[in-house]
């Protein structure tokens, strides 16, 4: 092994540096984004923008808006791993964000979990806020502190990298390891950069261990540090709990060399105490006299200025006086909106443009949004994405906002980093068995070999896998029917990452026609996350059936009735709170509808949702009316309590 020169003081750890010596470098990983959903902007202002309409099942981010709302800014919410998230946002915006603040998992040990609420009443259960995160809270860093060092470094050099040279980043932890976080902080971002270590209140909590009870919890960390010298504070004040009165104060209270040390006041000439100057400017303090705001004292005759009344006061590190987390979203570890803005005023002008990486329920994204910050905000999690959806909703005039993933490209690198075997954007036919049977392993099921189209067996199911880079289709599934009643095989089960639109009622049905039991289910994200395959973490859903109508009132108009929901994952729900249930619309969270959906990016036309304060739920639409008569396509999509999502393409005809 090569000797490695060391010139100063880091943190080092194994599998920091290659066996050369070499740093290992970060790595960047640049795919394209989908944009899989708009919200709070028209079908028809959204075409004006974009000049024509895509015929495909997402848009592909482009990044050519502007950076104001005017010129076609629209706030991004997206759905993956923040280092495949941040690689990929490089290309459009590297040197472009203004403020980031990340409250990143502390590395405790300890599963995170979210309040789920079941329909109108107050029955709530501990949920898993998804399988990914609880590992990346509980088991990313199984391998100890090495993986966990890494994990950071590499995520806070993405952030550096996205930083203007004018910006801040606020850096979120606790006791345990933020001593750590500032060692690699340091280092990344240059220990001459470094601001303050400001003290948060977090939730008091008593430590109990070995018999003992330690001192008790209070405070987080927050880091704060400049991405270049060129970076200042937009506002340091904060306002006091009761205005302080005005004063006369005595002059010579200022350190700071000024020459020539005397003033001339009143026609006396004055000098400062020794070790002390004078704190004000001859020409200001002549200004000062002229307005009254100097006098000499009565008592000591020494000079003395006015000190005006006053609501606010200069800001220190002690942020105590506010809370740092709140409990507004059943999300845990949720940030209190106090703290984010006061972070954002005291970091970033209106109209800059703010990023968090680790979502979690959203708060930066809604303070942002509140004080006229654009704004861009991830997290790996499914319920994270639809808490975050759902809290930018209750803001009253909410400015448009995408939901954005990788998808297919994200998968297409997972399955090329795993199996390798990639030529041409194509895998070699070993690796496309090493996947099929990976999937199937996950699945329980076994490889079977010499079908066309089917790829295995569990029990006495037939198993077909979809590929990662398209949408199972209506065709793939009838020829893989169409096997399984040549071999008479009686049922047949489905796995995909993606669904053609609207097949589900139509397959299922033809598949019963022909003797075959046809089962859909959804591959988890969970799958490209190699501990939740290690913890044998990985659930595949069963597709949800939703059943909707078109109702027509009147000429032009129409409305969306929800009908019937049906959950096949009911056992997933504590059995003492699904008895509890008492219609099948008690499972829904959270239903939309693109009134005119053109087989690409989802256009939310109108949204009703569930509330921790409100649970109840619309199961009627709104009236819509359409422009003129014609045949449209209507898109209903509902989300349930565990954040999947199911959806019905009807026909609507207006005259």
């Amino acid at each position: 092994m090569a000797k490695i020169d060391i010139t100063k003081t880091e943190l080092v750890w194994p599998g920091k540096f290659d066996e050369d010596g070499t740093l290992r470098e970060v790595p960047r990983v640049n795919l394209p984004f989908q944009v899989i959903e708009t919200v709070n902007e028209s079908r028809a202002t959204r075409e004006v923008k974009k000049g024509t309409v895509q015929e495909s099942l997402f848009d592909f981010y482009e990044g050519k808006e502007g950076d104001t709302f005017e010129d076609g800014w629209k706030n991004k919410l997206i759905w993956g791993d923040n280092l495949l998230v941040m690689g990929s946002l490089l290309e459009k915006f590297a040197g472009k964000i203004d403020l980031i603040y990340i409250d990143p998992p502390f590395f405790t040990g300890v599963n995170q979990l979210a309040t789920v609420f079941l329909g109108e009443g107050n029955t709530g259960f501990e949920k898993e806020t998804s399988i990914t995160e609880d590992v990346a809270y509980r088991n990313a860093w199984r391998d100890g502190d090495p993986s966990f060092m890494t994990w950071i470094r590499d995520r806070l050099s993405l952030m550096r990298d996205l930083l203007k040279p004018s910006g801040i980043i606020f850096i979120r932890f606790d006791q345990y390891w933020s001593h750590s976080v500032k060692l690699i902080a340091d280092e990344v971002f240059s220990r001459d950069l470094f601001q303050n270590e400001i003290t948060v209140k977090r939730i008091f909590k008593n430590v109990t261990g070995q018999g003992r009870v330690s001192i008790p919890l209070a405070t987080d960390t927050l880091f704060l540090y400049f991405r270049t010298d060129q970076a200042q504070f937009a506002d340091t004040l904060v306002p006091r709990e009761k205005t302080r009165p005005g004063f006369w104060r005595h002059m010579d209270d200022s350190s700071g060399v000024r020459r020539p040390p005397e003033r001339r006041m009143f026609g006396r000439v004055f000098y400062p105490p020794p070790g002390k100057h004078f704190k004000f400017s001859q020409a200001n303090i002549d200004k000062k006299i002229a307005d009254g705001k100097v006098r000499l004292n009565p008592k000591t005759g020494k000079p003395e200025y006015w000190v005006e009344e006053s609501s606010v006061k200069p800001l220190n590190s002690n942020w105590t006086d506010i809370p740092g987390y709140s409990f507004t979203t059943s999300y845990p570890t949720e940030n209190s909106e106090a703290l984010l803005q006061r972070v954002i005023k005291v970091a970033s002008h209106p109209n800059a443009l703010v990023a968090d990486f680790f979502g979690g329920s959203g708060t930066t994204a809604a303070v942002a949004e509140q004080l006229g910050r654009r704004w861009i905000t991830c997290d790996v999690g499914r319920f994270s994405i639809h808490t975050i959806r759902k809290r930018l909703l209750d803001i009253e005039n909410c400015q448009p906002f995408e939901v954005l993933n990788l998808g297919k490209y994200e998968r297409q690198y997972w399955q090329g980093v795993t199996f390798g075997g990639q030529s041409n954007k194509s895998l070699t036919e070993k690796a496309l068995y090493e996947y099929l049977a990976f999937i199937l392993k996950l699945y329980g099921a076994q490889p079977v070999a010499g079908l066309e189209h089917l790829h295995g067996k569990k029990n006495k199911a037939m198993i077909h896998i979809g590929a990662v880079d398209a949408p199972v289709t209506i065709d793939e599934i009838d020829d893989a029917v169409e096997n399984c009643a040549k071999l008479k095989q009686a049922e047949l089960h489905v796995l995909g990452w993606e669904w053609e639109m609207g097949l589900q009622n139509l397959v299922v049905s033809q598949a019963q026609k022909k003797g075959v039991k046809l089962i859909l289910l959804q591959i988890p994200l969970e799958v490209m996350e190699q501990q939740a395959v290690d913890d044998g973490d990985i659930r595949f859903f069963e597709l949800a059936y939703l059943r909707a109508m078109i109702v027509k009132p009147k000429k032009l108009t129409v409305q969306v009735h929800l009908k019937d929901f049906v959950i096949p994952n009911t056992e997933l729900i504590p059995e003492e709170v699904r008895d509890r249930v008492t219609k099948w619309s008690d499972y829904i969270d959270y239903w939309t509808v693109d009134w005119d959906f053109q087989n690409d990016t989802f256009m939310q036309g109108w949204v009703a949702y569930r509330t921790r304060k409100d649970r109840t739920l619309s199961l009627i639409s709104d009236f819509h009316t359409y422009e003129k008569p014609g045949k449209y396509q209507a898109l209903v999509k509902v989300i349930d309590i565990f954040g999947n999502d199911t959806s019905q393409l009807l026909d609507v005809e207006v005259n």
